[in-house]
Parts: C-alpha cells; structure tokens; sequence
C-alpha cells in the first residue's frame, strides 16, 4: 500500500492505532484484532522524521508517548550521555537501554491523560540485569528526581522520599568492589536490589503482582519470581543469542505492563493508546530493536482486548522512480481497518505493516508557496529537481520564497538558478550545499560522489579513482562511494541501453553534478570540469582518435558535449545518422543530450573547423537539422530546464527534417516520423532524454 502525501498516515491510520482523533477529543472505535506495527519507509529527504515530528506534536500532552531516533547514539537526547566506548558492557545493550529511556518518556502523565503509567515488570526486570552497574541511560530517572528535591524543597517529607528513592543507586554503585564477575550472592543482592526499588517506586501491590508475572515466566529451569529475575540478569550476561532472550523478556513486560495499566474496563471505553515513535528502525540497532518486538508482538498472548500500544516506526527505504510532474491526483486514503490484524500472522513478519511515504504531488508543492506567487513553472521544476520529496522540496521553496519579488508581487527567480539561490537570509551556503549536506552527512563521501557523478559506469569510474578527488585521504574511494550509495538506500535508475550512470539516483546526480560546476566556479583550478570529462571520455577511445575514428563511442561523445564541443558531436552525430538503423541512433541522440551542461565561466572549446564526411553538398539540410536538433533537445533536457514552445518546436521541425531524409528507408522514416509526433509532447509534458522512446531495439 502506498500513501501520497502525508495527510493520510496523520489523520487516518495513526488516529485509527492510537484510537484518538488527530486534531478534537473524539475517541475513536478501536477495530477488532491487534494493530500492526507500521513501519514508513522513504529515501533521504522524504520526510520521514518530520512525520515523526508531526505525530509527536499532534499528540502532545494528550495520550503517552516516547520518542527514539535508533541512529543517535544518545537516541536523539542531547543531554543524555553518549553510550561507553569500546566493549559493550555486560550489564547493558541497545535494547535495555532503549528500554529505559522509552519507558521513562511513556511514564510521563500528559496533562489531558488520567492516570499515570507504571511499568512494574519491567522495571523489575531493567534492575535485575543492571543490578551491578549503573547504566547511563537508567540514570535519567533519577536526574528526574533531584530535579524534583529542589522544586519541593518545602515538603520536607516528600524530599526525604525521594532521597531514599535514590539511595538505592548508592547502595548497589556500594556493593561493586566486593561483587565482581559472577558471585554466588548475586541473587541476594539481586533480592535486596528488587526490595528496595519496589517498596519505593512500585508500592506493595505492583511488586506483587510484578513478581507474580516474573514467576510465570519460563526464563530458568524453577523457582518464584525473584529466582526468574536472577535467572533473566544471568542469561542477559551470556551470549549473543542468550542475551537476544532476555531481551524478549523484557519487550513482553513492557507490553504487559502497559496491558494491565489500561485492563479490560479502560479498554472498552476506548482510553486512547500510548505512543511510540521509533525513528531510523534500519540502523542495525533499530532494526534489531523491531525484529525483536515484531516476534514478541506474536509470540505473546494479547489476551481477549488486551491493549497493545501504538507503534510508528521509520526506516530508510529506496524510493520510487521520478513521479510525473503533472500528477495533481490527491493524496489516497487507507482503510483504517487495514492496519489491524483479528487473525494472527504465520510470522513475525506479518506483524509489520510497511508503508513508503510516496512523493509529494505537483499540487502539494504548489501548497507549499502558501500565498506567495512562484515565477511560472517553478513549482513544477522543484518537483522534478525534488522528485517530490518533502525535505528538498521544502529547502527549495524557501529558498525560492526568500528570493526578491517582483513589482506585482511575483517571484523574478529563474528557475535554472534555482539551487544556486542562498539557503537563507544572508546566508553564504546554497540550497543546493545545505540539500546535499542533507543527503549525504558525511563530507568524504560527498566530496568523492561529486568527482564521480559525471561518470556513466563502473568501470569508468574505477578508472576515474587513480586520480580523483584530488587530495583525498585515501582507503578503497571507489569501494566506499559504492557502499555509500548502497548503505544510503539511493536508488539506480540505469539509463536506457545502458547500466549506469554510475550515481544511479536522478535526483542524487543533479545535485551533485550542480556541485562539481559550483566547485569549478569556487576552487583556483576553473578547469577541473574539463580535465575530469577530458579524462573519462578518453576511456572510450582507446586509439586516441576522438571524433576523427570512424564510429565514435556514444559516451564518447557525451562527455564531448559536456566540455561544449557541440559542433565535434554534430559531425559524429551526422555520420551515424548514415550509417545507423533509425531505433539505434535516436538512443545514441537520448544518450549525448543527456549531458551536463559545463559551467558558464568554462573558457569554450577551439572552434571546430573540420570538414563533415557525411555532408553532400555546402549547408547540407541534414547537417543542419541534426546541430539544431542536437542543440534544443540538450538544451530541454538539463534537470532545471521547463519545457519551452520555441526548444519543443525546433525538435518537432528537424525530427520531420530527418523523416524525409529517410525516403529510401520506409522503416526508418515511420521511426523518425513518429518521434516526429510524440517527441514534443513529451518535452511539453516535462519528458527529458534519455528517457524518450527510441521505438526499438537500441544498436550499439
């Protein structure tokens, strides 16, 4: 199922888990069956933690709720203290230590919320396996606390229980020297630990019943439940795959705890449920973290309405290709039914409802300017430089908003000078500079993908990597751009008869490719651009013939046009054209005007002088067709560019021209003709090569 926008995931499906309306008081039906753990999904830049954001705020301080990024290693706290270095400690991992803080965010009574919740079990549980260590994360509480000794100063009474609340930290932090490795007086301290805790956080009642449901658990061989928790805080200390079940073990209290909180009575008055937000869930801590909720979300009996809290993770995904850019349909809606199970799942899996957060459509872009009249066409350009994705999309809009308006009120912005526009008032950094820092955080890899973005394989550049980036600090380059992309989830796009480009993400490859001209522009060497095209097109001509060889490589001439050496491509263009099967040489004609356009303050090529070997007569009309079909279609086809009548018209006229130049070749000519008729209403409808049909099979 795929969502478009977000309106749907705010005011349908999450209101239907939680079982409170998005924006009144209204309590929702709560369906039949267990919900779903709904898992968002989208590339960088698609607003998966701003619909996190979104849901924290359209909630707050009315239902619980914990929020966690799993990719922070302070879980998106600044002011919790980082995790110790080096060897875990044997008294903590990821997951008990995102028990605690979660658990701590969902104690937290929101103030339209009756009754505060308590996590007895758990708590138990947490204490047992750090019962010979403080843990950073297990201290939050307590700062809590002293915080709270100052406030109530004047009560007397209530500052002496919260210091006997503490003490417990100091006694067991007491005992370490004397404990070390596994001591047979683990369980005593283990008992002694729990008795302390529970009479003064719990009260009598949760410890027993606390207790009671540590006993029933099958976590050691016999034994009550003190004998269980012992049993839990010795198996957590073991291996990988021991620890894994003790964790488990605590997932299942945390849900029980929050179960008997709520009981059957506050479920059938449909008390709205708690809320957690789990951000970043494919990070190796969060997706360990999910997998090992989803199979306890199974294995455990949820009971006749047991409640289950509400679960929205996010995860980073590859995103669909390119939307069209005159989709205005609305954002579809789901079935809030949809996200419930009343049968169980074969398996753990079958709990986890993934759902990829689409892009923005062409009109939620336009809703995006609010009152603000955007030059013409701009919005369309965002939404294709975007591929609707709501985090660039929004950087552009601003920058495009911020941009001087004209005397009727009206953007004057070009939209070709749209990623070169500043980032924000007074700002020094462009859009296009604070999008990338986005997209790829780290500056090593962002610096190696814009040296490699113009390449259009492997191969090349492996080959590029002996002497690009300049200055780069070394390693495998190559290997680690690949794994970036890889790990970044960018997708590949392969570009028709072809298996690159080698950044495979349209969206990725503009923004990087506008960084390597703004580079040239910046840095003392102006002709970075054309040694780096000097030397990836010498990789298809191993002869060193350039135009002069009989069929020059088509990413040869590519590379050509990118260093503005039009009229070289035209000849080699025209040769072709003589010598190639119609399908063939529209796909070569796709594949050169995809070419980056070179920086405007790159000095221009020498003049091409050669005569044309295909030309038979002076201003030969082919020739002629063939440079200005060559110069409009690259020119429709840069990623900034919107579609223009003049640009569309040349295509139409020369593709006609190259038609009747066909009259020998009836199959050629009905191939040349119909791109004759859909050519240009594809460029009009934002249609760019090299994705414009070839009408058969592509020759080499």
């Amino acid at each position: 199922m795929t969502l478009y926008g977000r309106s749907a995931v705010l005011n349908t499906v999450v209101p239907s888990l939680v079982g409170l309306d998005s924006n009144g008081p209204r309590r929702l039906r709560i369906p039949d069956g267990t919900p779903l753990l709904l898992v968002c999904g989208g590339g960088r830049g698609s607003g998966k933690s701003a619909l996190l954001k979104a849901l924290s705020e359209q909630y707050a301080q009315r239902v619980p709720q914990a929020y966690a990024d799993l990719a922070a290693d302070r879980f998106g706290q600044p002011g919790l203290a980082r995790p110790a270095d080096g060897e875990a400690p044997r008294n903590a991992s990821h997951t008990s230590d995102l028990l605690f803080y979660l658990m701590d965010g969902l104690s937290q009574k929101p103030s339209e919320f009756a009754g505060k919740l308590s996590f007895p079990r758990l708590v138990q549980g947490l204490l047992a396996i750090t019962s010979w260590e403080p843990v950073r994360p297990a201290e939050l509480p307590a700062a809590r606390h002293r915080l709270g000794e100052l406030q109530r100063a004047g009560q007397p009474d209530q500052q002496a229980r919260n210091e006997r609340v503490l003490g417990w930290i100091d006694e067991v932090a007491g005992a370490l020297p004397a404990v070390g490795g596994m001591p047979p007086g683990v369980e005593e301290m283990v008992r002694a630990l729990l008795r302390i805790v529970a009479t003064e956080l719990l009260g009598p009642r949760a410890n027993k019943e606390g207790l009671k449901w540590w006993g029933a658990r099958r976590v050691g061989r016999q034994g009550d439940g003190l004998a269980r928790l012992t049993e839990l805080a010795m198996t957590f200390r073991g291996e990988a795959e021991d620890r894994e079940h003790a964790e488990r073990h605590l997932l299942a209290a945390l849900l029980a705890d929050i179960a008997d909180h709520y009981g059957w009575l506050n479920t059938m008055n449909r008390v709205p449920r708690p809320l957690l937000l789990l951000d970043n869930a494919h990070t190796p801590t969060g997706a360990a973290f999910l997998d090992e909720l989803a199979r306890v979300w199974h294995e455990e009996a949820a009971g006749e309405r047991a409640l289950r809290p509400a679960v929205v993770a996010t995860a980073l995904s590859q995103d669909p290709p390119v939307p069209d850019p005159e989709d205005t349909s609305p954002s579809t809606r789901s079935a809030p039914g949809a996200f419930w199970r009343a049968d169980g799942p074969a398996s753990p899996a079958g709990w986890l409802a993934h759902l990829p957060l689409a892009p923005l459509t062409l009109d939620e872009v336009k809703e995006m300017f609010g009152e603000d009249r955007p030059a013409p066409r701009t919005a369309q350009v965002i939404h294709r430089i975007s591929a609707g994705r709501a985090g660039i999309v929004h950087d552009l809009v601003q920058a495009a908003r911020l941009h001087p308006r004209l005397h009727d009120g009206a953007s004057a912005v070009d939209p070709l000078d749209l990623l070169a526009l500043p980032a924000g008032p007074e700002s020094a950094t462009t859009v296009n500079e604070k999008i990338l820092a986005t997209q790829l955080p780290g500056e090593v890899a962002r610096r190696r993908l814009t040296y490699y973005s113009p390449a259009l394989d492997n191969e090349a550049v492996h080959r590029l990597g002996a002497a690009y980036p300049p200055g780069d600090p070394g390693g495998v380059p190559v290997l680690e751009a690949e794994a970036e992309l890889r790990d970044g989830r960018w997708g590949r796009h392969p570009w028709p008869g072809t298996g690159g480009p080698f950044v495979g993400d349209p969206v990725l490859r503009a923004l990087l490719l506008h960084e390597l001209t703004a580079l040239t522009r910046r840095t003392p060497d102006a002709e970075q651009w054309k040694n780096l095209h000097l030397r990836l097109r010498s990789f298809y001509d191993p002869h060193g013939r350039g135009t002069a060889a009989e069929r020059p490589d088509v990413r040869f001439l590519h590379h050509s046009l990118a260093l503005g050496e039009q009229e070289s491509v035209v000849h080699a263009l025209h040769r072709r054209f003589a010598e190639q099967d119609a399908p063939g040489w529209l796909a070569a004609l796709n594949l050169v005007c995809a070419a980056p356009r070179p920086p405007r303050t790159l000095p221009p090529p020498a003049a091409f002088t050669a005569a044309c070997r295909a030309c038979a007569v002076d201003d030969d009309p082919v020739h002629r067709a063939v440079r200005l079909l060559v110069s409009a279609l690259w020119a429709q086809s840069q990623p900034l560019a919107a579609p223009q009548q003049d640009a569309t018209g040349t295509v139409r006229l020369q593709l006609l021209t190259l038609a009747m130049a066909q009259s020998g070749a009836p199959a050629a000519q009905k191939v040349f003709y119909r791109a004759h008729e859909e050519w240009p209403t594809l460029l009009g409808h934002w249609r760019q090569a090299p994705h414009l049909p070839t009408y058969g099979e592509s020759a080499p």
